[in-house]
């Protein structure tokens, strides 16, 4: 051991720099009540625990070096991991157990910086439209299952396989611009292309995203329209491989210090057929020592020109702060995509960072 040590404090004296290594993650522990309406006769409910307010949990490592003049080398390797053990997911009427203790690949990436030109990153990254998305909904955009928004989906996750752009602030104004390879071959199938403009000033944030993707040539989008989970019913259009998925998003929001408020609009069109568009509004407002926030959002999925469903999502959330890195939740919320259609959630919870 004390070789190794020796070894490495040489190696760092040799070459004048040694990177700095941080060691992080969250933990996210709720107590979640499903319920699913997927017609007049088939409703499921469900309940478990998980990470309902922050979607997963996740540890990661990151590394960076000064290069000099200016410039710095980044790398990060993040997982998803479970810390509550296997995962109940109901799928239509029939209930699957699956370990979700084996970690997968989250965001990972290397890449170098510079104040100057930016940051360029290799490996896996969000989508350009998850932020402004994210930005929309002060509830932090995922529970579980998405329940309470409505909306093109494909927007909210990340591409692997990318290189990613990200520039410095220029008065207040930023670019984001993502390439996603599908490695195939002699086809663009797997593909995608995305950017982000956005300004900061103040209270003011403003954001405006498009993104273009080809399904992969042997794989089947299914969007969602009422939530992110894969319970049966809630997929409302389907397009098969080779087709392209073109989504996009705006919006803005404004701090007001005793409240803040955010509008915006997401549209989706799959393989030219099916079309869907939505409207958010959010809400939050600090209350003593708690934060409340809502958001509510509607739109409509049309195929081949005529309004097939119309959705409807209304999400309500509170938030204490035990320590900077601790706090309770309380989430509920619901999706609706015509008459019948239902997706309902309401968890309790506390997730820690570290």
């Amino acid at each position: 051991m004390k070789k190794t040590l020796v070894a490495v404090a040489a190696m760092a004296a040799v070459t004048g720099a040694m990177a700095d290594v941080t060691i992080g993650g969250l933990i996210d522990g709720g107590v979640y009540s499903l319920a699913n309406t997927i017609n007049a006769t088939t409703k499921n409910t469900y309940q478990g625990v998980g990470p309902r307010n922050n979607g997963t949990d996740e540890l990661f490592f990151m590394a960076s070096e000064d290069l000099g003049n200016g410039m710095k080398a980044n790398a990060r390797l993040g997982f998803n991991v479970t810390a509550s053990g296997p995962n109940v997911a109901g799928v239509g009427t029939a209930i699957t157990t699956t370990n979700n203790n084996s970690p997968t690949n989250r965001i990972s990436y290397i890449g170098v910086s510079s104040s100057n030109f930016g940051e360029i990153q290799v490996g896996q990254q969000w989508k350009p439209g998850f932020f402004t998305v994210l930005a929309l909904d002060p509830t932090g955009l995922t529970t579980g299952t998405g329940a309470g928004l409505v909306g093109d989906a494909s927007m909210v996750a990340y591409t692997g396989n990318s290189i990613t752009y990200n520039s410095p602030n220029f008065n207040g104004f930023g670019l984001n611009y993502q390439k996603g390879y599908g490695e195939a071959a002699n086809s663009n199938a797997g593909s995608s292309s995305g950017y982000r403009v956005d300004y900061r000033n103040a209270g003011l944030y403003i954001a405006y995203s498009a993104q273009t993707a080809t399904i992969g040539a042997n794989d089947t989008f299914n969007g969602n329209f009422i939530g992110t989970a894969t319970f049966a019913g809630d997929v409302l259009y389907t397009a098969l491989g080779s087709a392209q998925v073109k989504s996009s998003a705006y919006g803005g929001s404004y701090d007001f210090g005793v409240a803040k408020i955010s509008a915006g609009y997401n549209t989706g069109n799959i393989g030219g057929t099916a079309k869907n568009g939505s409207t958010m509004y959010g809400l939050s407002a600090p209350v003593g020592s708690f934060v409340l926030a809502a958001v509510f959002s509607n739109g409509q999925q049309v195929t081949n020109g005529a309004v097939a469903t119309n959705t409807k999502g209304q999400r309500f959330a509170g938030f204490y702060d035990l320590t900077k890195r601790t706090q309770l939740y309380a989430v509920t919320g619901s999706s609706t995509a015509g008459s019948v259609r239902k997706l309902t959630e309401s968890t309790v919870g506390i997730k820690h960072s570290f």
